[in-house]
């Protein structure tokens, strides 16, 4: 898979059901580190809410991981529909949560299925989505004389530089849209042979 939909940028929307409120949010985040600290946000957002309910799916395009959370609402009435969510849309590197105030009356697991999806695709359908490429990370160490090239055909494959120490040698990664990743390792292959 050479490219995926993601979103654009942070978005919210609520929905009212049975006096009860549900906040959703919706975030990009490309490690489940970055999905992690959004999801802290959240709940440092609403340190009163009754649940915050969540799913995310982050990394390779072509093998995505994928998490989700009831957080104390019952199994499979929250976080998996939050999640179907996601993948309905077809979108990677996204994270998604939906906090609810309890209102006082229950909704029943039916309920709460149908009401965590709606909350889930209100936010997804106000959202901008963008098309992105699959990126890959190349790892490096190469000789001073060699690194401005390395730099110069990185830039010109539409690729960065990331984590560039330089010690006795310059060491780092390549990051570059997958398509462009041979022309790189071929020329890292040839500093190797040099």
């Amino acid at each position: 898979m050479e490219s995926f939909l993601t979103i654009k940028a942070k978005k919210e929307a609520e929905l009212k059901e049975q006096r009860s409120e549900f906040i959703a949010y919706v975030s990009p985040a490309e490690t489940r580190e970055e999905a992690m600290a959004f999801l802290d946000s959240i709940r440092k957002l609403h340190p009163q809410a009754t649940h915050c309910c969540w799913a995310y799916r982050v990394g390779a395009p072509d093998e995505p991981a994928s998490y989700y959370s009831d957080d104390g609402e019952p199994s499979g009435t929250a976080g998996q529909p939050i999640l179907q969510s996601l993948e309905k849309e077809e979108l990677q590197n996204a994270v998604l949560a939906v906090v609810r105030y309890f209102g006082g009356i229950k909704l029943g697991v039916r309920g709460l299925i149908d009401t965590y999806r709606a909350a889930a695709e209100n936010v997804l359908r106000t959202t901008e989505k963008i098309k992105k490429q699959a990126t890959e990370e190349i790892p490096f160490s190469c000789p001073y004389s060699f690194y401005n090239t390395l730099l110069y055909k990185t830039e010109k494959l539409e690729g960065e530089i990331k984590d560039a120490s330089f010690g006795e040698i310059v060491e780092g990664r390549v990051v570059l849209p997958r398509t462009n990743a041979p022309q790189i390792k071929a020329f890292l292959e040839e500093i190797r042979h040099s």
